[in-house]
């Protein structure tokens, strides 16, 4: 992990989200305030700001000093940006400070703050950047240090989140090439899940989640081309999604594959709403970016919210086919399904007519394609030193794609969605799990590869709606495995239906409330 350090002391940091703050004796915040205000929203925290009862730059120095205590055992943190992070902060308090004592009456300063919100959602708040998303003068390496190099621009969202008043607080551990269900490299080691560190955050986006999970910001950045949003979401019990392809502008080359999508991830559906409409749309760096409607504002309450969604049909798929699903996801998964009924949600179980083994030969045929070609020419490249899984993971995919022509695959891509469809026929979302095993360690498997020649990402059960790449996932919480490893779900609606799946990500948080759950640290 790399520390950018600053002379400057620690603000005093705030007791309470909706009180004023107090300094301790020693000028940093108690273990108890530090937790509270780890534990809060990106709204939250823009409601305490607006308000007066935390300033940006008390939050930021708080949230450092966690990541300084938290780091290295978590080891989610490949840079500390403290300068920069202060930096913003303290030009984020001028801004609230500036809409109170320029105005003559309240409600003129209430308006101010409005209309500066309204071109900055996100005045203040912290979040965590995945390390491959470029921020200009700092290296770059997806956790292969021969590859480094020093980006003169920032990612598309990077650049968004900035312009929306977001602070950048940590860059988060990413697994080699970003190519992995785990979060190891030879670069940074292991990357450990906050809730059991002994077991795994999952990846891609590993290091955002456990980053999350712990309190480091209540916002991440993520990315998705076989689940490394919705893994790690799902095992932090954290908020991850995956818009439709398109929708969120990339960098070229690697957006031109139709399997991606860059993410917003937070600890709340609404959040990550607000994130995601800050970061979708198009963007001149793309030009395979769509333009995108924001996702509409969800309902203001939980009546409300029940209403909206009497009587509306939800598939229940509670294997995706004949994927083999630890008894302690289904047990979650199934409360949660049962709570919606309850809600008023007609929910009907179905399965598609899948197969967990032609869905991955599927994928690594066009992994074989389009990604595994890069990475041998980038290792040869660079003489790169690379782990197993990496080496293993290149092998499978072009042996895969040798026996399966790229013309192929769509046409079999083609029949999964079909399939999809007539399964979702008269729901507006699907429900099923996002992993098939509800816990895995914190290293990458020895062996990659089984002796019936299944890849070890056929443990997760994301891949299908990459292939099914026009869909919005959202993944949310259900509960807590036998393990204390969160578990997950992901809603699945119709090709960019994004409203409807936040709809129900909504309606899951609200009979499934997980707020108040945060690991030990």
């Amino acid at each position: 992990m790399t520390v950018m350090s600053d002379s400057r002391s620690a603000e005093p940091a705030a007791s309470h989200i909706a009180s004023s703050h107090e300094e301790t004796a020693v000028g940093r915040t108690s273990r108890a305030d530090e937790a509270q205000i780890a534990a809060a929203g990106a709204a939250d925290l823009v409601r305490a700001y607006r308000s007066g009862a935390l300033r940006p730059s008390t939050v930021v120095d708080t949230l450092l000093q966690r990541v300084d205590r938290l780091e290295p055992q978590l080891n989610a943190v490949t840079e500390v940006l403290a300068d920069s992070a202060r930096a913003r902060a303290a030009e984020a308090d001028r801004c609230y400070a500036q809409a109170d004592g320029g105005q003559a009456d309240h409600v003129d300063a209430e308006a101010a703050k409005t209309s500066r919100l309204a071109s900055q959602p996100l005045l203040g708040v912290p979040v965590i950047l995945k390390e491959k998303h470029a921020l200009a003068g700092h290296a770059l390496t997806q956790g292969v240090i021969e590859l480094a190099e020093t980006p003169t621009a920032d990612h598309p969202i990077v650049e968004r989140l900035i312009a929306a008043g977001a602070v950048p607080i940590v860059r988060s551990t990413v697994p080699e090439f970003c190519a992995a269900t785990v979060t190891e490299s030879r670069q940074w080691g292991v990357t450990r899940n906050p809730w059991n560190g002994e077991c795994t955050p999952g990846g891609s986006s590993g290091g955002s989640g456990a980053a999350l999970a712990a309190g480091y910001a209540p916002l991440a950045t993520g990315s998705d081309i076989g689940g490394s949003t919705r893994i790690p979401a799902c095992y932090c019990g954290v908020v991850g999604y995956k818009a439709p392809y398109g929708v969120v502008p990339g960098l070229q080359p690697s957006s031109m594959d139709w399997y991606r999508s860059d993410s917003a991830m937070g600890r709340t559906v609404d959040d990550v709403r607000v994130m995601h409409n800050v970061i979708a749309g198009q963007h001149a760096a793309d030009q395979l970016s769509i333009p995108s409607t924001p996702v509409a504002a969800l309902p203001g309450d939980s009546a409300e919210l029940q209403t909206q969604l009497a009587g509306r049909r939800v598939v229940l798929s509670s294997h995706l086919g004949d994927y083999d699903v630890d008894a302690d996801t289904l047990r979650e998964l199934h409360a949660t399904a049962e709570a919606l009924a309850n809600f008023g949600v007609d929910v009907v179980e179905r399965e598609p007519a899948w197969h967990a083994d032609a869905l991955m030969e599927l994928a690594f045929a066009h992994y074989g394609h389009m990604l595994a070609p890069s990475m041998s020419d980038e290792i040869d490249r660079a003489h790169a030193a690379v782990s197993p899984y990496i080496t293993q993971f290149v092998e499978h995919a072009l042996a895969t794609a040798a026996r399966i022509p790229l013309h192929e695959t769509l046409r079999r891509e083609t029949a999964v969605r079909d399939e999809l469809s007539a399964t979702m026929n008269g729901a507006i979302a699907l429900l099923a799990p996002v992993t098939a095993r509800t816990a895995l360690p914190a290293q990458a498997p020895i062996n990659s590869v089984d002796e019936h020649g299944r890849h070890y990402w056929q443990q997760q059960m994301a891949v299908p709606f990459n292939i099914n790449n026009r869909c919005p996932v959202l993944a949310v919480p259900t509960g807590i495995g036998d393990a204390g490893v969160p578990t997950g779900l992901q809603i699945v609606a119709h090709p960019y239906a994004q409203n409807d799946a936040f709809m129900i990500g909504a309606a899951v948080e609200s009979v499934r409330p997980w707020a108040g759950r945060h690991p030990a640290l």
